[in-house]
């Protein structure tokens, strides 16, 4: 598997990637179980501005096909030194690891850009992500419920821990 950054040409990568995910693994991606991408949503996963924005993909070959098979970004917010965070693996790949060290590296850059914190917006029923930020934040994140969602905050520097 290759680790980089998303690009404009990955377009059929990610429609493919969202047509083979699990309705499951979608629902907690886009807080909405979506088989396909407008347009518009497209443009906002490839096009980044790199002042505010950072999205890598991990990508395997095999026959001279390539898939994209995971994926994380942190956008900054308003507030000084926080980035929102979302990553996907998906179903074919998960339980491998490749949340952890997609986190890890999004603090990593993160820490590059003297980020402090991240925060994210986790649904009730995505036992493995709530799981991977416990594991991480070793007891150092913050957060609280609104109904089924929980929306977390944890240390840029805890996270780039290894």
């Amino acid at each position: 598997m290759r680790f980089r950054r998303v690009g404009a040409a990955d377009e059929p990568l990610v429609v493919a990637a969202i047509h083979s995910s699990s309705r499951e693994t979608l629902l907690h991606r886009f807080f909405s179980p979506i088989r396909s991408v407008t347009p518009e949503l497209l443009r906002q996963m490839l096009v980044l501005d790199p002042t505010r924005e950072t999205c890598f993909v991990g990508v395997t070959e095999s026959e001279n096909t390539a898939r994209i098979v995971c994926g994380a970004r942190y956008v900054k917010l308003l507030k000084p030194d926080a980035a929102e965070i979302a990553l996907t693996v998906h179903d074919d790949f998960q339980r491998r690891g490749l949340g952890t060290f997609m986190m890890r590296l999004l603090a990593r850059l993160a820490q590059v850009e003297n980020l402090q914190w991240f925060e994210a917006e986790v649904l009730s029923t995505n036992d493995k992500m709530l799981q991977l930020l416990r594991k991480l934040s070793g007891g150092q994140a913050r957060g609280h419920w609104t109904g089924d969602v929980y929306h977390v905050e944890i240390p840029v520097q805890v996270l780039g821990a290894d």
